[in-house]
């Protein structure tokens, strides 16, 4: 999306992709306005134009943001369940967020939806900030410094089939696999702690067989129908790292949906650590 003036207002969680992105879209030209979440521990400058939301007052936010002739917003970095104090949620913001609340113990993709509603609703469009910085994503192609052969080609073919039928129950966006089998589903605790999981299973069971202990593929990509403007896959250096220590092979992306944090030093670390990085299309 092509944005006619350089002026965007960024609602931001929390992890390394909300900082890099608001340095990013500065360097790029943009005069940013930083709406930071009640979640988020993002430090913000001094100098920049800042918002700290609150839930219960929400529409005052919308109004600022009005004020300053904001007509495009992106969302970026982690985004916790918001925790709402309903006996001060003022009128405007109450029917805001009147969707909302009857709907927070759905799953991720409906919350989303009626999110892209509300901001639609006060004549916003969301934008992806894929979309503004293009290099945050992949193409289809290989990366890292270790070759992929027929047989992981087909492993490969094989946990994406899994990963297809896993991401429609909406849970997750990744899982890992290997010779057949999932060895660990992301849930409500993010990739990191998946990948940790495997890696405390592996260092307290070192009498098993070695190929239980060595080996297996990340597989990440979206949900079906996923709002990917406020709802992103990312993986960073440290998902990286954390696959090494968990003695990964290496992983699978999906192509042009997976956000990269910092992708020069992923592809360093990748080539350092002997390990691939695969992006496909997993759809269609």
């Amino acid at each position: 999306m092509v944005i006619k003036k350089k002026k965007i207002g960024l609602i931001i969680g929390s992890g390394e992709l909300a900082t890099y992105c608001m340095e990013q879209l500065i360097l790029l030209g943009y005069e940013t306005t930083i709406v930071r979440l009640p979640c988020s521990k993002v430090k913000i400058k001094k100098n920049l134009d800042r918002i700290d939301l609150k839930y219960e007052e929400i529409n005052d936010t919308f109004s600022l943001l009005k004020q300053r002739q904001i007509d495009y917003i992106a969302l970026i970095g982690y985004v916790e369940r918001p925790q709402i104090d309903f006996s001060k949620v003022n009128y405007g913001s109450q029917i805001l967020l009147s969707k909302i609340f009857s709907i927070l113990n759905k799953g991720d993709g409906e919350i989303f939806a009626a999110v892209t509603q509300m901001f639609s609703s006060q004549n916003f469009t969301l934008v992806k900030v894929q979309d503004l910085i293009p290099e945050l994503t992949l193409d289809s192609g290989t990366y890292g410094s270790t070759p992929i052969d027929k047989k992981v080609l087909k492993e490969i073919e094989a946990g994406v089939k899994i990963f297809l039928n896993y991401a429609g129950l909406d849970i997750g966006q990744s899982l890992i696999f290997q010779n057949g089998h999932c060895l660990g589903l992301e849930t409500i605790t993010g990739t990191d702690e998946m990948i940790r999981s495997i890696i405390n299973f592996r260092e307290g069971n070192n009498k098993r067989p070695k190929e239980i202990l060595n080996g297996g593929i990340l597989i990440k990509g979206s949900k079906p129908d996923q709002v990917l403007d406020i709802d992103t896959p990312v993986i960073g250096p440290n998902t990286i790292k954390l696959a090494k220590n968990a003695k990964l092979n290496g992983l699978v992306i999906e192509s042009n949906k997976v956000i990269l944090v910092n992708r020069d030093l992923i592809f360093d670390t990748l080539e350092s650590n002997n390990m691939f990085l695969a992006s496909i299309k997993f759809f269609g």
